[in-house]
């Protein structure tokens, strides 16, 4: 089997690794000019660290992260309203959460590959079934067959325009703004993250490196369709937050600092149609409310590859359905969980996120977990 992996962000990348890890043929096409490998941080949470284990068969990749023990949520004042272990008891979970710096994990996943399995400047244009195998045109004019093609071509995907044309990004109504520093401060732990939530926005930051106090941080809040906040606009919104908060963001360089709308997507409809298949954002785009975005695309990842290399049957169709009825309902059930975090973050009255609310949703976070494909 040839398989043709659209797009070389993390999901893509991991897959390939995956599948070429249990002898399936596979290339990837990036449509940008070079390695996607700028950004600021991504968590991944243990589920997915056991995935990045099997992709990247030893441990040595855990000494690039830094392990997350919990998630801490303040109140604007800073004080503990609730603490969640990231690996509660009973779960079994023999992996941390970990924290790595984008560029790291780009990095590790793309040297497991070699370097004529990833061709930039390869834009896909246009796909066409033909007979039991895809045709992939770029748009350079190259055209090429496989016998499969993935989609992990994120939020702004041209393969779901092929596979689930009525499936579109919605605004959310929310922008984030994202950081690095090197920055250390007694109120910030090195084993946690840490959201501090105000009215209808948070900040939330992570470590990076502790030996180096590097800290990752993002700021989230509803943008009303007004333009977007630079860095001092960010510190005049949040300015009732503790103040060792404001230095951090204060003292992140304002071209260092990425500003987006956050778009989504609800992972409804069909996951493939004939030879092509998706995963990861651009199918089920989540927000940034737990980090779970890269987490669910591994998942995705790793339910295809058993798909592809257990199937018993002549055909390919039935592996396929398997794939999309144990992602999709699973991707849906998730994003149902995030979203209602989301809600209650953003859009409900100042001084709802109290314990009283918070642990319903994170219970069903956790049952979740139990679920998980490892």
């Amino acid at each position: 089997m040839r398989v043709a992996i659209i797009g070389a962000g993390l999901n893509g990348l991991a897959c390939a690794v995956m599948l070429k890890r249990l002898g399936v043929d596979c290339v990837v096409f990036e449509r940008g000019k070079g390695p996607r490998d700028s950004g600021t941080g991504i968590y991944v949470w243990p589920q997915a660290m056991q995935v990045l284990r099997f992709v990247l068969k030893d441990r040595k990749f855990l000494s690039r992260g830094q392990p997350i023990e919990f998630l801490d949520t303040h109140d604007k004042q800073g004080r503990l309203i609730h603490s969640q272990p990231v690996r509660p008891d009973g779960l079994g979970l023999p992996a941390p959460a970990m924290m790595f710096l984008r560029t790291e994990l780009f990095r590790l996943l793309a040297d497991s590959l070699e370097e004529d399995d990833i061709h930039y400047d390869m834009g896909c244009e246009r796909l066409e079934n033909v007979g039991d195998q895809v045709r992939l045109t770029f748009t350079n004019g190259h055209c090429f067959d496989f016998d499969l093609a993935v989609g992990a071509d994120g939020v702004s995907s041209t393969t779901r325009a092929f596979v689930n044309p009525g499936l579109v990004p919605h605004d959310t109504g929310l922008v984030a703004s994202r950081g690095v520093v090197t920055f250390d401060s007694p109120l910030l732990h090195s084993d946690r993250c840490q959201i501090f939530t105000s009215h209808h926005s948070r900040v939330v930051t992570y470590p990076l490196n502790k030996a180096s106090s590097l800290r990752y941080w993002f700021a989230a809040y509803q943008h009303r369709n007004q333009p977007l906040l630079d860095r001092q606009g960010l510190l005049e919104l949040f300015a009732a937050l503790p103040e060792d908060l404001l230095r951090m963001m204060g003292q992140t360089p304002e071209e260092d600092i990425l500003t987006h709308k956050l778009k989504a997507l609800t992972g409804e409809g069909q996951w493939f149609r004939g030879r092509v298949v998706m995963l990861g954002d651009s199918i089920h785009a989540m927000l940034p409310t737990l980090g779970y975005g890269l987490t669910l695309g591994l998942e995705n990842g790793f339910m295809l590859a058993q798909a592809l290399v257990g199937h018993c049957d002549a055909g390919l169709e039935t592996a396929l359905q398997r794939y999309e009825i144990r992602a999709a309902r699973r991707s849906r059930e998730m994003l149902q969980v995030m979203n209602d975090f989301t809600q209650l973050y953003y859009f409900e009255p100042e001084g709802e996120v109290s314990p009283a609310r918070l642990s319903p949703i994170v219970q069903r976070f956790q049952h979740l977990a139990q679920t998980t494909v490892f």
